[in-house]
């Protein structure tokens, strides 16, 4: 199979898979009363089931398996699936983490050690961010060693900046939503097929699932879609490395993720001068003062979905400029982004902000 028409394929199928496994995944999560729990991060009134990641996994996998044997002769799209077998079941390995910390509840702890866990064998499996990209020379930096703690860094952060930041409705989902559909297209233009089928399955899954997410969600992801679609996000960049076209460098991924990214540093920032644990829930994250602002939880989304665009463009800009001025529309991208965070967060900042 090939064609323009087959990144719409992965799509649909994974959005037609989604939104049909998340109404039986609502129905039997309210009928079992596995509601979402309400603390001091959280926005909603009510009860709301939180399984949501269940659908959008499970049809992220699907849609990967059945549409990879469909492609081509079974032997042939086999060999295909043992080179991203590490990722599809890390990915389930996250995923079931996440769904156990929603029925049973997780020490904080317990979930790093296995997100390390998981993150140091892909890396030993070869996934790692090997090079940076430059405006000098040949355009990009061998990281050497640097490598695995870069990496390290960038998956086990990415993977909770996403759970930290699925605070509202159809945010986690759309942020995700966009930085998968991002890299899909990179990957699809540079001619790594494989690799934008797989970030096409994300955006088809989410879409999917956003049906039901948005305001007034329905059903929210719970840490099992949180942590699968952070650990996703976190890999999808990795896909490309040692193909020379089809790099996704971590400054365009980084650009991409932003959002998520001065977020968390935000909530350490806080947190850290509130002399609380890093995981005490608050209400100063970008879309609870955005809330406040506007008065509107649509209108808090379109704002932050409107910043994720823009920044998916600046980290596009690498398909139709020049190495250095790529760089510097993604430089600029982030400090304009780093700028508006710090006018944002200036009250939030405070200590006394912290809402226990």
């Amino acid at each position: 199979m090939s064609g323009g028409y087959v990144p719409l394929i992965f799509i649909l199928l994974s959005c037609a898979l989604a939104s049909t496994l998340v109404p039986a995944i609502l129905y039997y999560a309210t009928r079992q009363g596995l509601y979402d729990k309400i603390d001091a991060r959280k926005l909603h009134n009510g009860n709301i089931p939180r399984l949501g990641g269940v659908g959008i996994a499970f049809a992220f996998l699907i849609t990967i398996v059945v549409m990879r044997l469909f492609q081509a002769p079974l032997a042939d799209e086999f060999s295909e699936l043992y080179k991203i077998w590490p990722i599809l079941i890390s990915g389930m390995v996250m995923f079931s983490i996440g769904l156990i910390d929603d029925l049973r509840d997780l020490r904080a702890m317990f979930k790093f050690i296995i997100e390390a866990l998981v993150t140091i064998l892909l890396m030993l499996w070869g996934f790692r961010f090997k090079v940076i990209m430059v405006p000098w020379g040949d355009g990009s930096l061998n990281l050497g060693l640097l490598s695995y703690p870069v990496t390290f860094l960038w998956i086990v952060g990415i993977t909770n900046a996403m759970n930290l930041i699925d605070g509202l409705d159809g945010l986690a989902g759309g942020i995700a939503f966009i930085a998968s559909l991002t890299f899909g297209t990179f990957f699809w233009s540079q001619g790594s097929i494989m690799s934008a089928e797989i970030c096409f399955a994300v955006s088809g899954s989410v879409a999917g699932f956003l049906i039901f997410n948005l305001p007034p969600a329905k059903i929210f992801m719970g840490d099992s879609g949180s942590l699968f679609l952070g650990f996703c996000l976190a890999i999808l960049p990795l896909l490309g490395q040692g193909e020379t076209k089809a790099e996704i460098g971590i400054i365009a991924a980084t650009t991409t993720l932003a959002i998520p990214i001065f977020d968390t540093f935000a909530a350490i920032f806080r947190r850290t001068r509130a002399h609380v644990s890093f995981f005490t829930p608050d209400k100063g994250h970008l879309h609870h003062i955005l809330l406040g602002k506007v008065k509107s939880t649509g209108r808090a989304l379109l704002i932050i979905y409107g910043i994720n665009c823009f920044l998916a463009l600046a980290a596009l800009s690498t398909l139709f400029m020049s190495n250095g001025w790529s760089l510097l529309v993604k430089g600029c991208a982030l400090i304009i982004i780093a700028l508006f965070f710090g006018y944002i967060n200036r009250g939030a900042l405070r200590v006394g902000s912290l809402r226990k």
